[in-house]
């Protein structure tokens, strides 16, 4: 299995390296769901970034809001009963270099592409880009016809059962061609030798897969028989290189397979073909090898980590499995009740966890050397969002809980060494406004 997925990322800052901006920067995100009983504060305040080639690893128990936050940022949650109460996801997109054409060169500093310059104002710089000159979209806000731009092309997303995610009733071959037909129309008209600024409407309509019943009567007639057949095979062969890059033996013969043909790695490998068809330059990976056994497994991890290393695609990767996101993680990000309660680097949050909920994940985490019996376990369940008043959600199972956690939520707070920690165990008194007796102490337990 590979070691690492691992970057370049700071280990002197818990957010994105410091000379350039992040790929993507997420503010105060709130998501509630409306049901008979109230709202559901599914995720309340989540904050974090990614700079591009980065591996972010997204941990905590089931229904700790980790895959609504991946979801959300491809605005993949149904509205309603969704509802987007409240932040911001401020994404940068990148655009192919036009001196290398993606193969990477001084110009883009070997990535292949490059910050796309603001619409509104040519790279000067002005409010809607915050100054920067750089093109900024908050996909919360953006249209929908906009999102559908991004969506595959920017980001792509690996689902955690591709059993669920790929289409039965559809080839692999077609649900590959859709997303180069949807993003990457213009290169295949050039590479069957068509300039898609001076091609008729119908072969641009052919490659984007938009041709109606009549409009292919038409492709069936020469010489538009043979501009067709053309498109065709070039897609053909984007789509074998696709499945020949994620190990995909005699990808042209699983072309013409179904969903149920495949075996579970080879449906995974399909769903990562697929995610990467576009060079996108965030990929989201939920749980994407919880179904497959270990073996599989450590060839997905190899697979995404030299897939990563040649695009320089930053990765959202969320998981339950600790141990796995340690290995492949430049910074980590603990979810625990639709918050994050401690971020930083993965060698610090792994080895010097500093939030107690954190604590209790890593000590239930099973090794040869324990013997039976001796695996940590959180007292409690977590609890209902219904509502929530403002306190510490982790106070009813936390063994330093003090008064203060009854009536104050602990903001995120800068610990040093690039890490941040919403506890109160590292805030003070004098700060927060409490008198002293209340604040929890470390060297007591219950």
């Amino acid at each position: 299995m590979t070691e690492s997925l691992r970057g370049t990322a700071s280990e002197e800052e818990v957010t994105a390296p410091a000379d350039r901006l992040p790929l993507l920067s997420v503010r105060g995100l709130q998501i509630r769901f409306s049901t008979k009983r109230g709202l559901t504060y599914a995720v309340d305040g989540v904050s974090f970034e990614i700079a591009e080639g980065e591996t972010l690893g997204l941990v905590g128990e089931t229904g700790s809001g980790k895959s609504v936050t991946a979801r959300s940022l491809l605005r993949l949650i149904p509205e309603p009963p969704a509802q987007f109460a409240g932040g911001e996801a401020i994404f940068r997109p990148r655009v192919e270099c036009s001196r290398c054409h993606g193969v990477g060169c001084n110009a883009c500093d070997g990535v292949g592409r490059i910050v796309e310059p603001c619409r509104m104002c040519g790279g000067t710089g002005c409010p809607s880009c915050q100054m920067t000159g750089d093109e900024t979209v908050d996909l919360l806000a953006v249209t929908e016809r906009r999102m559908r731009k991004i969506r595959g092309n920017h980001i792509a997303m690996i689902f955690q059962d591709p059993g669920k995610a790929l289409d039965p009733g559809m080839s692999i071959r077609n649900q590959l061609a859709e997303v180069f037909a949807e993003h990457r129309s213009g290169d295949i008209l050039r590479e069957a030798g068509m300039d898609p600024d001076q091609t008729n409407l119908l072969m641009r309509r052919d490659a984007r897969h938009r041709a109606r019943l009549p409009e292919r009567l038409l492709l069936a007639v020469p010489p538009m028989r043979r501009r067709h057949r053309r498109l065709e095979a070039v897609i053909d062969e984007r789509i074998a290189r696709a499945l020949a890059e994620t190990r995909i033996p005699n990808p042209r013969k699983i072309m013409n397979r179904y969903p149920h043909e495949l075996s579970g790695g080879m449906k995974q490998r399909v769903m990562i073909a697929q995610a990467l068809a576009a060079n996108p330059e965030l990929l989201i990976a939920d749980e994407p090898t919880t179904a497959l056994d270990v073996t599989i497994q450590a060839r997905i991890l190899d697979l995404l980590a030299e897939l990563q290393e040649r695009l320089h695609t930053a990765v959202l990767y969320i998981s339950h499995d600790l141990s796995l996101v340690g290995r492949i993680s430049d910074r980590v990000a603990v979810m625990y009740a639709g918050h994050v309660v401690e971020m930083g680097p993965a060698d610090e949050v792994f080895g010097q966890p500093m939030h107690p909920y954190t604590r209790g994940l890593i000590g239930a985490i099973p090794s040869t050397g324990q013997r039976r019996g001796e695996l940590i376990a959180i007292e409690g369940s977590v609890p209902e969002f219904m509502d929530p008043a403002p306190r510490c959600r982790f106070s009813s199972r936390c063994p330093y809980r003090a008064p203060v956690c009854e009536h104050m939520d602990p903001p995120l707070s800068p610990q040093g060494g690039g890490k941040s920690v919403a506890c109160f165990l590292y805030e003070r008194s004098a700060e927060l406004g409490v008198d002293p007796s209340e604040m929890p102490t470390r060297d007591i337990q219950r």
